[in-house]
């Protein structure tokens, strides 16, 4: 293979993988419970459903609601900040000349926001988590859900 080749097939595959990256992360920010689709559509709809299947207390629900609404405003600029670098990352892939540097730079900022928010959707989860009895946490994870067959995992409920 010439030299030539073998550097537009490295251009293709990165192309390729920044392409994929932005579109997971968009997948990602727009799934569990960061109001896009398809679990946020019916966030409600699912929450009274897992609340009735936990048996969730009165004080219970008020205490979840607290916790989700409360995480609102800290997902929200991380979701904001996500997508806009997305969109710069969009733009560095598809520029006249490639800047392997600047996609990669791109690439490592994405998947730093991503991080954070894995983060914070795990420590959201511990809290809720921790309002439950053990009995409840155990139904929680046995709970059969669609968003987790297709790699998601929805919020828990908020009313």
């Amino acid at each position: 293979m010439s030299e030539n080749r073998k550097t537009m097939a490295k251009i293709g595959v990165m192309v390729g993988i920044g392409v994929l990256m932005g579109f997971a992360g968009i997948a990602q920010a727009d799934l569990g419970g960061w109001g896009g689709e398809p679990c946020g559509k019916h966030q409600r709809h699912h929450s009274k459903e897992m609340s009735q299947k936990l048996g969730l207390t009165d004080a219970q629900k008020a205490q979840a609601k607290a916790i989700f609404q409360g995480n609102k405003d800290v997902v929200k600029p991380m979701v904001t900040n996500l997508r806009a670098e997305q969109k710069n990352l969009q733009a560095l892939i598809h520029a006249d000349s490639v800047d392997e540097a600047a996609i990669r730079a791109e690439t490592a900022k994405i998947a730093s926001i991503q991080a954070d928010l894995n983060v914070n959707r795990a420590k959201v989860e511990a809290q809720f988590r921790s309002v439950l009895t053990p009995a409840q946490v155990a139904i929680l994870k046995a709970l059969p859900q669609k968003c987790q067959e297709k790699g998601d995992v929805p919020p828990a409920p908020t009313e």
